[in-house]
This record gives C-alpha cells, structure tokens and sequence, in this order.
C-alpha cells in the first residue's frame, strides 16, 4: 500500500512537471504570435492626392509582408507664362496645359511585422504630357520696321516622355493590419526619360522650329519625376 501511494505521488508530480514544461516551451512563441498586429488579408481600396494628381487605386495582399496594388492618377492644370522680360522687343506669351495621366502596378514589401513602413517598386504606365501655345504679346519693331503679331507668328508644340517608367520608393501604411482604415504615404519617383519636343512655327518664327532639342536639354530634369502623396485606404 506504501509503494502504491509512493507510485502514485511520483506520477502525479512528472505529469505536472510535463504539462509546466509543455507551457514554458509554447509561451515565448505564443506570446510572439499574439503580440503581432491582426491581419486582415484579402482587398483594399485607397484614394490619395500628391503630384502625380488624384489618385485611386486597389490594394491586395499576397501575404503579411508582401502586397500589390494597381492604380490610376489623373491631374490637368493650364496656365500662362511669358518669356524674357517687359522690356524686351520680342517677348512671346505661352499658354500650356500640363496633362497628368498615368497607371501603376506596384509591389509593397513590409520588412517589420509591427510597423506600416514598406519599401515599393513598380512601374507607371506614363501618359503625361505637356502643350504649349505661343505667340508675341505686343508688335516688334526692328531697324525702324515694324512687324504686327500676325507677322511675326507662333510656336505650337508638345511634349511626351517614354511611357513605361519604373518606380522606386517608400512609404508608410499597412491596409492589411489593425483597424479597416489607415493613413497612406508614399514617398519616391519614376524615371521617364527626357521629354520629346515637337512644335510647329509660322510666320517669322518659322526659322526657330528647329529649336526643338535645345528644349529637349533644357527639360532634361525632368526625366526624374517626383512622387508625394497622401492618402487613405480602407479594408474590404
């Protein structure tokens, strides 16, 4: 009788010790599994506004650290400049409209597991041109002649950059983790090439029509465009 309660007090102690063993062996991971933010996989829509125009686009994620999205800017903005200066003989006024007009497919990497940062890249499908209108903005006077706008003419051009750009950036917002709705940001550029310039001249501008790639060099900072936007998403 002794040994059976011996036996008995010498099994209930290992099996406790197991299951205290079992526990501390499983904590640390379970711990490290609950601490994550909830993921909510599946589809996100997201508008955002920066300097490649309005923008709205969907968001699906591939797994915890990586996602894609596919999405569509537009912007259009007209104004007028003048070049040289007032008191110039020759002074031409320009009216340009600039187009903003692009699609993107884009891939996020999330390196951290607590944190909406992500590092991006993709490419823009780039429709951004530039248009552009010119003539004098007053009569020329030259060797006691002089010629009326008509006379002197205008410049009527354009100018398109490459249309595939890859991109490379960073941001910050993870529509895939915590709450439905998150802050978006995105910080990077696309690279487009340097613009093509074609225009048409009249009158006595005719001669400068051959300007085109002196304009082209000029406009060559271009080829790097800047993307900042801000935005929102929200989980579907």
């Amino acid at each position: 009788m002794k040994y059976r309660h011996i036996l008995l007090l010498l099994a209930t102690s290992l099996s406790a010790y197991g299951q205290s063993d079992a526990t501390s062996d499983q904590g640390p991971a379970s711990r490290t599994a609950r601490s994550l933010p909830p993921y909510r996989p599946g589809f996100a829509l997201m508008l955002s506004a920066g300097t490649a125009g309005g923008g709205v686009a969907v968001g699906h994620s591939i797994n915890r650290k990586l996602a894609a999205r596919l999405g569509v800017n537009l912007f259009t903005y007209s104004g007028t400049l003048k070049s040289g200066k007032d008191t110039d003989n020759l002074q031409i006024g320009f009216d340009y409209t600039l187009k903003l007009k692009t699609t993107n497919l884009l891939f996020d990497y999330y390196p951290f597991s607590q944190s909406g940062f992500r590092l991006t890249g993709g490419a823009f499908y780039n429709l951004n041109q530039i248009s552009f209108f010119g003539k004098p903005v007053k009569d020329v006077s030259f060797n006691d002649i002089t010629f009326t706008v008509d006379e002197v003419g205008t410049l009527d051009g354009k100018a398109t950059f490459n249309k595939f750009a890859p991109y490379i950036g960073l941001g910050f917002g993870n529509p895939y983790t915590r709450g439905r709705l998150k802050f978006m940001a995105d910080v990077g550029f696309f690279y487009q090439q340097s613009p093509t310039i074609s225009f048409v001249t009249t009158g006595l501008l005719t001669p400068s029509s051959d300007q085109g790639p002196i304009i082209q060099r000029n406009l060559s900072p271009l080829k790097y465009y800047p993307i900042i936007t801000l935005g929102a998403s929200y989980n579907l």
